[in-house]
């Protein structure tokens, strides 16, 4: 009698427990039922739209939902970031991550309405050099020539960003302070996009720009603006003309940025498993690579594990440089 009671007790357990399990089951087997929204935080053209767009291209696939890239500029990266953050989460509003919205805007500024690691982090897809160009019609054929102008005429010269702590205005910055020049040594003009920033450029507006080298890609190879310096130790495949600030005696210019997918706080872990293994899948993809090597872009696959502790290092780092350069926001 208490075996049969033992036994009943126990199946009793069994499908308790498997009677529990099962919602979640089929919850995680029915995501994603719809096309999925990808907020880009910049506008067309720029490096993480076009980053988010060679990615929506590859991982319909391994998603087998489309995704669809949105756009919505501002403040640096900070209106899409915080749209994102105000998103229901159930994994159909996600984001494409950037080194400018998602560490450089609130490491600059603590007055965003946001903290960098306000967002779950889900994975990493790759790592962005860094290009500084002028125009083509430019005087300055070399970094040497920049420079010397510069220290000659310290506040005569622009430089376009795509907003206040991006990359792009991050990059001038460190410049000048390798150079022992003061912030106000060249003036930043500030831009919702890196494809308006560099447009600017080629309309002859501002004097130069340096951020990721995937928007300024085209111009480069269409001989729009001129290739002064990359920031990478080696020189990048596809634009070997181009020397590295390593090579030119300033490896301390060491600017290289990233892109990633992460979505609103409070996301289920099955999402974050969904779009973990799509977005891996993807980055493994011959479509996605070769699109990836067109922009001058590297992959550069994390988990979110990884992505997330890496995320927390970056910007410590950055906050400790925009202190050191006196550039916080109060």
């Amino acid at each position: 009698m208490k075996s049969r009671l033992l036994v009943i007790s126990l199946m009793g357990i069994f499908f308790t427990t498997l009677l529990a399990t099962v919602p979640a089951y089929c919850k995680e087997k029915k995501y994603p039922t719809k096309p999925v929204k990808v907020i880009c935080p910049y506008g067309p053209g720029g490096a993480t739209d076009l980053a988010a767009r060679v990615l929506a291209g590859a991982i319909p696939e391994f998603l087998n939902q489309a995704a669809v890239i949105i756009n919505k500029p501002g403040a640096g990266g900070a209106v899409g970031f915080d749209f994102v953050k105000r998103s229901r989460p159930d994994g159909y509003t996600m984001m494409m991550t950037a080194i400018g919205a998602n560490v450089l805007v609130p490491a600059i500024n603590p007055k965003v309405p946001y903290k960098y690691d306000d967002l779950v982090y889900i994975a990493r897809t790759q790592i962005n050099p860094n290009v500084l160009i002028v125009n083509a019609k430019s005087p300055w054929t070399s970094f040497k020539d920049l420079a010397e102008a510069l220290k000659k005429n310290p506040g005569k010269y622009k430089f376009s960003t795509a907003g206040v702590g991006n990359i792009s205005h991050l990059g001038p910055t460190i410049l000048l302070k390798e150079l022992g020049l003061p912030n106000n040594a060249a003036i930043p003009v500030h831009y919702d996009s890196d494809g308006a920033a560099i447009l600017a450029l080629v309309q002859g507006e501002v004097d130069f720009w340096q951020a990721n080298l995937a928007p300024a890609a085209s111009n480069i190879k269409g001989g729009l603006v001129r290739g002064l310096a990359m920031t990478t130790p080696k020189r990048v495949p596809g634009f070997e003309d181009i020397p590295t600030y390593t090579e030119l005696g300033h490896p301390g210019i060491s600017v290289v940025g990233w892109r990633g997918v992460a979505g609103p706080p409070g996301i289920p872990d099955y999402v974050v498993r969904v779009w973990e293994e799509a977005v891996s899948r993807a980055c493994q993809s011959k479509s996605w690579l070769k699109l990836v090597k067109k922009l001058g872009d590297e992959p550069g696959y994390m988990n979110s594990k990884k992505y997330t502790g890496f995320v927390h290092k970056e910007f410590k780092r950055y906050r400790a440089l925009f202190t050191e350069l006196g550039l916080i926001i109060k």
